[in-house]
């Protein structure tokens, strides 16, 4: 039962990774092309500027929006993802599910 429950326990973190390796590369590859802004601060909509600036403006003026907390709920996708997997493994071995070597 341990070797099914570090299997799906290392599947579950690598499964919750993807999202966070999604938004890595898409911040590093984000390009930095004048933009014109279109968010909730009204004094600034239609003026030009760099993506990045309109996209830190729209998490500051938007009140929804905790970027902390949003990175943290990020980063805790592939430890949510191997505690997941971790209870499946130990409810799928109380049922008898084994891994053994064919």
């Amino acid at each position: 039962m341990r070797v099914l429950v570090v299997v799906l326990m290392v599947l579950g973190f690598v499964v919750g990774g993807i999202p966070l390796v999604g938004v890595a590369i898409d911040v590093m590859t984000s390009s930095d092309d004048n933009i014109v802004f279109q968010g909730g601060y009204a004094p600034l909509t239609g003026v030009q500027m760099s993506r990045d600036y309109e996209s830190s403006l729209n998490l500051y003026f938007d009140s929804q929006s905790n970027p902390t907390r949003n990175w943290f709920m990020l980063a805790s996708f592939p430890f949510i993802g191997a505690a997941l997997g971790a209870l499946t493994a130990a409810v799928l071995g109380r049922r008898g599910w084994r891994l053994t070597r064919a």
